[in-house]
């Protein structure tokens, strides 16, 4: 018997004709076809390399796939595909079998774009990123016998499966402590191990989990919710190159919502098979008008109450972690931060910077112009320190008293060195006004910058850098002294 069928239209596999390895494009701009206007700059760059190397997941449909001819097909590919006709770019795309070989490839610089990343600390250690082209909901899929998850606060100490390698599983781990997530090599196995009873849920993006229910006909597993984290997609492009970054945000910047929707629906259109049995159909229809009825109901007054709760959960939640006077994230937000941050360094060799920040003479300044001024000399620095570390991967931190903390992932020690350097002597140039008084402060920091080992203890690595603040302070103040065994470097004297 002829039955009904939804299926996601797959865009006819038309691959982004990038060129191949043979290629005989000699730049990586054709200037005759490109639509935007390249700067002098972005175009001498653009000339002076050969086509763009461009990794991609292989089998990640239908966001993005390489197909059985070896060309690259998906939601993503349409997107490059408008992309490389506006910039009249020869791009080259490298074929691979897994994702985990596309990114080891990008690693080593033999990419030099990624068609669609999500921004990462770990990965700004190699790559830049334009600004999101394409919003993917993040959802979790449970057992049918589950109810409704507004959060994941709902399913804390759940096992929930997750894609090995997904980028927000970093931001997850961060926002919520103590959550259980299991890795799985594919959408298929997550979602069969939810069915079997091995995972409470499974945690993807809407658009795959949707076709690995549909491709494998799991009827027994639904998508439950919304996480409260979609997946915002970028154009990655190796940051040994900035130029290139530039050139991918420009194309960016020129696809309209229109070309965006039009994209998007052409991929998640439903269509039906030929020869379907019309009685059926109707039946099955009546059936799902009347759920669809009163699930749009409750899901409508549910979304409208969970978003007032949500909004006052996340007021409260921030204020609680903020310091009243400064602005600043108070002790017991670094509490909770300081083990992640420390792991998420120690499993992708990131370094980690902890540097303790201690005003000089600040009982002298309150005892000869009071308090009020003390105080504003505190919300002074508390406004330089925020504006000189504004990184997603920068957290500033008022610890007690007059003492600050900094807590940063990525770059290198030598380069937090001198970003705190830069902050002390921006300080010790600026001057504090309060009505009739004022006067300029000083700094001592302490600085602790490695990458750390998997068992290191915080708060010991929060001790060497405070034995490096003292270390400073008794060499005269106004400077600051590294921890370890790197040489222990003083700057201008003062103070």
């Amino acid at each position: 018997m002829a039955v009904m069928a939804f299926l996601l239209v797959l865009g006819g596999l038309r691959a982004v004709q990038a060129q191949p390895a043979t290629s005989t494009a000699k730049t990586a701009v054709d200037p005759a076809r490109a639509q935007v206007q390249w700067s002098e700059r972005e175009l001498a760059y653009l000339q002076s390399r050969g086509p763009i190397r461009m990794c991609v997941a292989p089998d990640w449909m239908p966001i993005e796939g390489i197909d059985r001819d070896g060309g690259y097909t998906g939601m993503a590919a349409d997107f490059i595909r408008l992309m490389i006709r506006r910039g009249g770019l020869n791009v080259q795309l490298v074929r691979t079998r897994t994702w985990d070989e596309s990114f080891a490839l990008g690693q080593r610089r033999q990419c030099d774009i990624f068609s669609l990343l999500m921004d990462s600390p770990s990965r700004r250690s190699f790559l830049d990123f334009t600004t999101p082209y394409l919003e993917i909901p993040g959802v979790i899929a449970t057992s049918v016998n589950v109810p409704f998850v507004a959060n994941l606060e709902q399913v804390r100490g759940k096992r929930l499966g997750h894609m090995r390698g997904f980028a927000g599983i970093e931001l997850l781990r961060q926002s919520h402590p103590g959550i259980q997530l299991i890795p799985v090599d594919s959408y298929e196995e997550g979602l069969t191990k939810v069915q079997d009873g091995e995972l409470y849920g499974f945690i993807g993006n809407m658009m795959s989990v949707g076709r690995a229910l549909q491709e494998n006909k799991i009827y027994d597993v639904k998508i439950a919710g919304r996480i409260g984290h979609d997946n915002l997609m970028s154009v990655a492009t190796r940051n040994d190159q900035p130029v290139l970054r530039d050139v991918f945000q420009k194309l960016v910047d020129t696809i309209t919502p229109a070309e965006r929707q039009d994209i998007m629906n052409r991929w998640i259109a439903v269509r039906f098979e030929e020869g379907f049995d019309y009685r059926r159909f109707w039946q099955i229809f009546g059936v799902f008008a009347l759920v669809g009825v009163v699930t749009l109901f409750w899901a409508t007054k549910l979304r409208r109450l969970n978003a007032e709760l949500r909004a006052a959960n996340s007021r409260l939640a921030e204020t609680s972690r903020r310091d009243g006077l400064t602005g600043l994230y108070n002790r017991m937000h670094f509490d909770e931060i300081v083990v992640p941050t420390l792991h998420l360094c120690a499993r992708n060799a990131l370094t980690m910077t902890l540097a303790i920040i201690d005003l000089d003479r600040f009982k002298d300044i309150n005892d000869t112009y009071g308090h009020p001024f003390g105080d504003a000399c505190l919300r002074h620095v508390a406004a330089v320190l925020r504006k000189s570390f504004r990184r997603d991967s920068d957290t500033a931190v008022r610890y007690g008293g007059e003492e600050l903390i900094v807590i940063s992932v990525g770059g290198t020690p030598p380069e937090m060195i001198e970003r705190l350097e830069a902050f002390r002597r921006e300080i010790e140039q600026s001057l504090v006004a309060l009505d009739s008084r004022q006067s300029r402060l000083t700094l001592s920091i302490g600085v602790w910058s490695a990458i750390p080992d998997v068992h290191d203890d915080p708060m010991q690595l929060l001790k060497l850098a405070d034995a490096a603040l003292y270390r400073a302070k008794r060499e005269g103040r106004n400077r600051l002294a590294v921890a370890g065994d790197a040489v222990s470097q003083v700057s201008s004297q003062g103070a």
